[in-house]
C-alpha cells in the first residue's frame, strides 16, 4: 500500500514531467485547430453540411464527430493534468502555525484557480452529450421513411402409430412495411439539422481555444509560483502535509 510520502514523491515527478511536457501539448492544440476548426465562417459551413445531409439526412456528419473527438480528447487531458496539479498544491500544504503564511497564500489562491478551471472544463465536455441528443431528436423529427419488419415461423405435427410415418413440417413467413410520411416542413427541418451542426462546431471551436487558454494560464501560473508552491514557509519553513 502506498504512503502518502510515496505519493508526494510520485506526485513530483509527474509534475515535473508536465511541465517537460508543455511544447509537445500546445503542439497538439495547434494540430487540433489546424487540421479540424480551420474552416473560416459558418455560413461556408452551412453549405457544406446542407450539401452532405440534403443527400443523406440520416448520415453521421464525420468532419464534425472527427472535430468533437479531437476537442474531447484535449478536454479530458487538460482535465487530468489539472488534477495532478491540484494533488500536487494540496501535497505541500504546509503544517499550522502563526506567522509566514504569504506562500500558504498563494497555495491557496492557484489551488482555487485549478479547482475552477477544472469545474469549466467539465461543464464543456458535459455540453457535447446535449449535442449527441440534440441531434439524435433533429433527426427523427426529420419524418424520414421507416421500415418495419414482420416474422412469423409455424410448425405442424402429425402423429402416427408407425414410428416411419411420423410427420413434422413448418413454414415462416416475412413481411416488409415501408411508411412514408409526407412532412411539408422537412426543408426547414433540414436547415434546423444544419444549424445544429453549425453550431456544434463553433461551440467547440470556441471550447477549444478556451482550453488551450486554461491550460496556457494554468501552467504558467504553476510555473512562475513553483518556489512558493512547494516551499511556502521557504527553505527553512515547515513544508509536512498538514494544514497552515
Amino acid at each position: 500500500m502506498p504512503s502518502i510520502k510515496s505519493v508526494k514523491k510520485s506526485t513530483v515527478k509527474d509534475v515535473a514531467s508536465l511541465i517537460a511536457s508543455v511544447p509537445t501539448v500546445l503542439a497538439a492544440f495547434d494540430s487540433a485547430i489546424s487540421t479540424h476548426f480551420s474552416n473560416p465562417s459558418p455560413s461556408s459551413l452551412e453549405t457544406s453540411y446542407s450539401a452532405s445531409l440534403t443527400a443523406s439526412p440520416d448520415a453521421i456528419n464525420t468532419p464534425l464527430i472527427s472535430a468533437l473527438s479531437s476537442y474531447k480528447d484535449l478536454l479530458s487531458q487538460t482535465i487530468d493534468s489539472i488534477l495532478l496539479l491540484e494533488r500536487y498544491v494540496i501535497l505541500h500544504i504546509p503544517q499550522m502555525e502563526d506567522g509566514n503564511n504569504f506562500g500558504v497564500t498563494v497555495q491557496m489562491t492557484v489551488g482555487k484557480h485549478l479547482r475552477e478551471t477544472r469545474e469549466s472544463l467539465l461543464k464543456k465536455m458535459d455540453s457535447l452529450v446535449s449535442y449527441y441528443n440534440s441531434r439524435a431528436d433533429a433527426v427523427d423529427k426529420l419524418s424520414l421513411e421507416k421500415k418495419t419488419f414482420t416474422s412469423s415461423v409455424g410448425s405442424s405435427k402429425t402423429e402416427s402409430t408407425k414410428e416411419e410415418d411420423k410427420k413434422e413440417s413448418s413454414s415462416s413467413s416475412s413481411d416488409e412495411k415501408i411508411v412514408k410520411v409526407e412532412d411539408k416542413g422537412y426543408p426547414f427541418r433540414i436547415m434546423s439539422l444544419v444549424a445544429l451542426d453549425v453550431n456544434a462546431y463553433v461551440s467547440a471551436k470556441s471550447g477549444l481555444v478556451d482550453c488551450f487558454n486554461d491550460f496556457l494560464m494554468v501552467m504558467d501560473n504553476v510555473e512562475k509560483n513553483q518556489v512558493k508552491l512547494t516551499s511556502p514557509k521557504g527553505e527553512s519553513g515547515s513544508n509536512s502535509m498538514g494544514m497552515y
